[in-house]
Formats: C-alpha cells, sequence, structure tokens
C-alpha cells in the first residue's frame, strides 16, 4: 500500500465534513495536509464535503482527481479523537506569539460568541481545551489568519505526540466511531515517525466558484521553480 488518507470529522457523526484530511505517503515517507477548502469539481463542492455525500470510497475519488491518490481510507469521528486525547499532555514549540478568536466552547459558532485565546514562545504544554485551541483556532485578532496557519499547527501537534509516544490505538477503540474504506491502513500508518516529511498543500489560489469562497490548484511553474521550492521547503523542514 503507497497512500493512506486519515480524516477526522469536525462533528460527533457521520454527516459531518472531514475538517482534517492527511495523505500518509509511505514511499515518499511524507504527510500532506489537504486544505478542507479545495474546490472539488467531481462533487461540485469543497473536497470536506465527499465524505458526507458518498463515504470514505467518494473521499479517495475526490482526492485522486486533485492529484492525491491513495488505496484506503480511514474516518474518525469527532468523538474518537477527543477521547483519545482526553488525557494527552504535549510540549509543542511556539516560535512567534499567536492571539486568536476562539468560539464559547469547542463545539460552537465563533459567531454565537467569542472570546481570545493566545499562545506565548518558546513552549507551552498542551492538554484539556487548551489543546483543542490551538489544533482548531483558524481567526486571528488581527484578521489575517488562514486555515494554512492552524494545520501547521497541527503538524506541530503531531510531531510531539509521535516523539512522545503516544498511543494512537486510543482513537481506534471504539468501533461505532471508526470507519475504514479498503485496504486495513493500521499496520502502515504505525510506520510513520516523527522525522517523516509534513507539510501542508499550499500551492493553491483563492477562488469563488458557484458562490462558494473556495481553493483551486494552482498552475505549475517552471520545473526549475519547482525545484527550487522543494529545496527551500526541505530546508525549511530541517529547520523546524
Amino acid at each position: 500500500m503507497a497512500a493512506v488518507v486519515v480524516a477526522i470529522l469536525d462533528r460527533d457523526n457521520w454527516d459531518a465534513n472531514t475538517d482534517i484530511i492527511v495523505v500518509v505517503d509511505v514511499s515518499r515517507r511524507s504527510l500532506t495536509w489537504v486544505p478542507r477548502d479545495l474546490w472539488s469539481p467531481l462533487i461540485s463542492d469543497r473536497v470536506n464535503a465527499a465524505f458526507a455525500i458518498g463515504g470514505g470510497r467518494l473521499l479517495l475519488d475526490a482526492l485522486a482527481e486533485l492529484g492525491f491518490t491513495a488505496e484506503s481510507a480511514i474516518c474518525l469521528r469527532r468523538g474518537a479523537t477527543e477521547a483519545a486525547l482526553a488525557d494527552a499532555s504535549v510540549k509543542v514549540p511556539i516560535r512567534e506569539p499567536f492571539d486568536f478568536w476562539y468560539p464559547l466552547t469547542p463545539t460552537s459558532r465563533l459567531e454565537d460568541g467569542r472570546r481570545q485565546v493566545s499562545f506565548r514562545p518558546p513552549t507551552e504544554t498542551l492538554s484539556g481545551e487548551r489543546l483543542h485551541q490551538w489544533i482548531g483556532a483558524r481567526t486571528t485578532v488581527d484578521g489575517k489568519g488562514t486555515d494554512f496557519h492552524r494545520m501547521r499547527r497541527q503538524i506541530a501537534f503531531l510531531r510531539a505526540l509521535i516523539a512522545q509516544g503516544f498511543d494512537f490505538r486510543a482513537a481506534l477503540t471504539d468501533p461505532e466511531l471508526v470507519r475504514i474504506t479498503g485496504e486495513n491502513p493500521r499496520p502502515v500508518l504505525a510506520r510513520v515517525t516523527a522525522g517523516w516529511r509534513m507539510r501542508v498543500h499550499d500551492w493553491v489560489d483563492d477562488a469563488i466558484v458557484d458562490g462558494k469562497m473556495v481553493l483551486v490548484p494552482r498552475k505549475p511553474k517552471p520545473w526549475w521553480r519547482r525545484q527550487l521550492r522543494r529545496l527551500r521547503d526541505r530546508f525549511k523542514g530541517k529547520r523546524s
């Protein structure tokens, strides 16, 4: 098996959107965060709606059309990850101050009430609600935040979890909260280490499609520009 999709739903029901989508490529020893707002021509909607519409198979097909080919998918309801992380405590590096607007509760809407949450260098130990704020906060107080910032914080969090030996099997204990499409991906996922390359797929542009603000693939640049970008990303990865 060359690649596996790991998706986590933003609500604790199977009709919810996939809030986090990660493609785990074993052959390249890499994990790629796919933006949830990436437009999928296959379903005429954002790619994070694919699972709610047609399950794991449609999610795999929608991602393949966008260039992310995988043989299997494992999708978890929010309850699975919350149960696994209930007693977790992990230290993450913080390079610069972060100030976000966050809902009054992790599952409520920002429009229904908000509060400011902050993170300060050089590190912070996350647990409980602070953990959820780190993973999910998107709207910065200065208005410059994007989903890419959120995904990069998720990468920092995942690296720290792996490095401290977190038992990810805790998220799979309740079969009612986990759905697998294709071959069992667990042996593949068990091979992931903190040293694998982790990146955000940010080669995209803003667009409006069918009246929705979405992301669309950016046109490729000449091969030498792509190679230069890979080298720059590799250098950044070593520094992090």
